[in-house]
């Protein structure tokens, strides 16, 4: 099972070689492509896209522009050939026209000179198109030669591979013999192009294409009540006739398994954008407090067009002291103790950002009072110097003399860290900052689910810092820096500490996109006005050619029917009950806003006008209403053990690592799993999974019937080579040659005719009902009817008892028993430790009282 993007990813992994492409390739995601655009910017032959007074304008557009190519299957040749040819067709029209362009009369010189500037705006447009074309082409190339990708790549160049290597597409065709797309109607037409479905209007010329296809037209619903989906039905009748239901003559109305008719859906409609969030807010209270309901706060979401709307009903949530978690795109790096992080970043990029100084002294941490900050501050002022050089002479400012230490020794900090900025990356140092501040250790000791919940964000950060550094050779702090703004501006950012979504009792505020595959009890849809919900439909700043577009455009409006589809989806989210909100006024607007035109549609306007609209007495809120309920900070349990804070999340989830790590030490595995405190990379964990990539390649090309020379091994490790964790270069260099040596050595002893049945294989056991282990088992071989499990090792070399003791072995031979994975007895597996050290393999057995001994305990 995967997704479009996945399944080219897999495919290019294997066989992008054959294209001329390395198959070890950086996949980008918007923000890391918009910086590979500016990085190279000035190899672009352009003169109208890039202007010299803002050179980077288009490159917003560009990317759009080029994104929109490969979705209608259009590659860097056929576009200049297309911009060419309407070259030659305009300019030499016009050199004609003003060669024999016979002398007229003074009345008709005024349409000569319409006809001559008709003219050359025609010329400006074809080099313009000629300008893009050439650019679409030298991006191409760049990626090509920097191994990068971005996400349109990987269907391309799927595409491409199948169309141009018959015996790839063959071995791919003989490997699957039968498909499922789910939610065909989305794919563009580039993606189609991989199961021969032509053009858009995807299940319409799928028919064409498969007329003997049989139809199953599924209409059971088993979420939702009746109302809802009648209600839903009759909002989406205005897409006709660009529906299947129409084109196909079939029935799509959907039917409530349920039983229940359910309640009908409520309008409610406020004078202001600030009411209307007070009343979603004090319908809650009421659905969770037992006196309209009896619902938890995770059964409840409020569904907003873009994130930025949500900021009235966070506001609101937090005065009624009601709980919640905002679960849209881009939170990570806007949770209040990961913007610290950033600001410290920020500091080091340009000592000069005042701003980010003053959040980082700032922090609770540093105990430096309001008071001295503002004389910091107007001392700095005063004499015209930033922030950061007022700090440097903390001396002859009045402050207090704690004060005056803890700047003293921030700013030898900074400048000690500023020294590390040719040297370490940005993750590192702030590792540093961590560690120099005593923030680790304080993110050891939290005491109250708040202060977990940071740690987390905290945790997750440095995830996605190791992410960043593995994937870009350049991972200084100026480089994290313009990452992580472009991410923030484009919306890019991770999510804010996705443990919180099954497990804290909040409520969830998150977009309509966000919101797709899932389900709540409880919808509130709000801001529902004309503007929002439809928004206004925003054009491509460089729409591509008409002629070259090959999708199937529909008969009605394009954006609209979009905007009624994602509507349909935030309705079709509730299970029970299903609120729809709107108000007059938003933000400063004096202008009065029309409610949404697709709650008319839904709802009819006659029962608009039934609906009992909620009774807002004040037109403004309250006074008092704006004491602020501090959210309850109960304290967490104290383990007798550790000494510390321990937090009751559920655990029904395990791999051998953390089984390992907890039978070592039950405070490291909470330091590690459960509070996910930041750690300075591993070499030895770099090295391991260098090999372990590597290993994988080699035996998924020997899978696909290919003979590899040792040097095709070599160069394997390159591709997979992860340079974190080490001390040094010189450290990272031998441990290098001493993977090169291992697989020098595997080479020499490795049998190519033993073909291994899967590799990386995942599982997941459930070994009770509240808990599953899970993990991934490096080679599966099977000769003579037996399995033999194989996990690659490249640490020192066990003694035999130690082997027959293994749990991680046990856990292999649980998952290979499984009836859910491969089913076989006990006494066909095999569990064998090769280690690569000295190429030495190492096998055991387990039996079914073993098996069964391991699972109780």
């Amino acid at each position: 099972i995967s997704t479009f993007h996945s399944f080219c990813d897999r495919i290019l992994r294997q066989e992008a070689v054959h294209i001329g492409l390395d198959p070890g390739y950086k996949l980008m995601n918007e923000a890391e492509t918009t910086q590979f655009l500016i990085k190279n910017l000035f190899k672009f032959d352009l003169k109208y896209f890039r202007p010299l007074g803002n050179p980077t304008k288009f490159i917003s557009g560009m990317l759009q522009h080029f994104s929109r190519l490969k979705d209608e299957d259009v590659s860097p040749n056929e576009y200049l050939r297309f911009a060419q040819s309407q070259k030659s067709k305009v300019i030499p029209r016009q050199a004609r026209d003003d060669l024999f362009e016979p002398e007229r009369p003074q009345s008709r010189r005024p349409e000569r000179s319409r006809r001559v500037k008709s003219q050359k705006l025609e010329v400006e447009e074809v080099e313009k198109t000629l300008e893009l074309a050439k650019a679409y082409q030298t991006y191409e190339e760049l990626k090509v030669k920097e191994s990068v990708m971005d996400f349109g790549d990987l269907i391309s160049n799927a595409v491409k591979l199948f169309r141009t290597r018959k015996n790839v597409l063959k071995e791919y065709q003989d490997q699957f013999n039968y498909v499922l797309v789910d939610e065909f109607q989305d794919t563009n037409y580039a993606q189609n192009q991989r199961f021969r479905g032509a053009a858009v209007s995807n299940i319409i010329q799928f028919r064409e294409n498969y007329p003997k296809a049989k139809i199953v037209v599924l209409t059971k619903n088993y979420r939702s009540t009746q109302e809802i989906l009648d209600r839903a039905y009759r909002l989406i009748q205005n897409n006709n006739p660009d529906r299947l239901e129409i084109k196909e003559k079939i029935d799509k109305k959907l039917k409530a398994v349920r039983e229940i008719k359910g309640r009908p859906i409520e309008f409610i409609h406020t004078d202001r954008v600030e009411n209307e969030a007070e009343a979603v807010a004090k319908i809650i209270r009421g659905l969770t407090n037992g006196l309209v309901g009896n619902y938890d706060y995770n059964d409840i979401a409020i569904l907003v067009r873009a994130n930025n709307h949500a900021a009235p009903f966070v506001r609101a949530l937090s005065r009624a002291g009601i709980p919640y978690q905002f679960l849209g795109p881009g939170q990570l790096f806007r949770q209040p103790e990961v913007k610290d992080l950033i600001a410290y970043l920020k500091i080091l990029y340009n000592f000069e950002d005042n701003v980010a100084l003053f959040r980082v002294l700032s922090m609770e941490h540093f105990e430096i009072s309001a008071r001295d900050l503002a004389a910091i501050n107007n001392f700095g002022r005063r004499i015209n110097l930033s922030l950061f050089e007022a700090c440097e002479q903390i001396e002859k400012i009045f402050v207090s003399q704690k004060t005056k230490e803890q700047i003293a020794n921030f700013i030898t900090m900074v400048h000690r860290h500023l020294k590390l900025l040719s040297k370490e990356t940005a993750g590192q140092i702030l590792y540093y900052f961590l560690e120099d501040t005593g923030l680790l250790k304080k993110l050891t000791e939290f005491k109250s689910p708040i202060e977990e919940k940071q740690a987390q964000n905290i945790s997750s950060f440095f995830d996605r810092l190791k992410t960043y550094e593995v994937d870009h050779e350049d991972a200084s702090v100026s480089a994290v820096v313009d990452w992580i703004n472009l991410s923030m501006e484009l919306g890019e950012s991770p999510l804010a500490n996705n443990i919180d979504w099954v497990q804290e009792n909040r409520v969830n505020l998150l977009t309509v996109h966000s919101s797709k595959g899932l389900e709540f009890p409880v919808i509130f849809l709000v801001n529902l006005v004309a503007q929002r919900f439809p928004t206004i439909e925003r054009r491509e700043q460089i729409p591509i050619p008409e002629r070259l577009i090959k999708e199937i455009l529909p008969v009605g409006d394009y954006h609209l029917e979009e905007e009624h589809r994602l509507f349909y989806v935030g309705m079709t989210r509730a299970r029970d009950r299903l609120f729809l909100t709107a108000a007059d006024y938003y933000g400063e607007g004096k202008r009065e806003k029309k409610i949404s035109p697709f709650v008319v549609e839904a709802l009819g306007e006659e029962a608009i006008k039934q609906f009992s609209n909620l009774a807002i007495e004040e037109k403004q809120l309250p006074l008092l209403e704006w004491a602020k309920p501090q959210e309850k900070e109960e304290p967490l349990a104290i383990s007798k053990a550790c000494g510390s804070a321990v937090s009751h999340t559920p655990i029904n989830y395990l791999s051998f690592s953390q089984i390992d790590t907890f039978n070592t030490c039950p405070l490291q595995y909470r330091y590690r799993y459960i509070q996910r405190i930041p750690v300075p990379p591993s070499s030895a964990a770099s090295f391991g999974e260098s090999m372990h990539k590597t290993l994988r390649d080699f035996y998924q090309e020997i899978r696909d019937g290919r003979k590899l020379t040792k040097t095709d091994l070599m160069k394997m490790l390159e591709i997979n080579w992860s340079p974190v964790g080490y001390a040094s270069k010189a450290h990272e260099n031998k441990r290098k040659k001493q993977g090169e040596r291992m697989l020098a050595d595997f080479y020499e002893k490795f049998d190519a005719k033993t073909v291994p049945k899967d590799l990386e294989q995942p599982f997941i056991i459930k070994v009770s009902p509240q808990l599953k282990i899970g993990g991934k088992i490096d080679r599966i071989d099977e000769k003579e009817g037996k399995l033999e499990i194989i996990d690659y090792k490249t640490g020192k070399v066990l003694e035999q008892k130690d082997i027959d003791k293994s749990l991680q072995l046990t856990v292999y031979a649980l998952a290979t028993t499984d009836r859910g994975l491969y089913g076989r007895k006990a006494k066909d597996v095999i569990l064998t430790f090769y280690f690569l050290e000295t190429t030495e393999k190492k096998s055991t057995k387990r039996t079914v009282e073993q098996l069964k001994q391991a699972k109780g305990e």
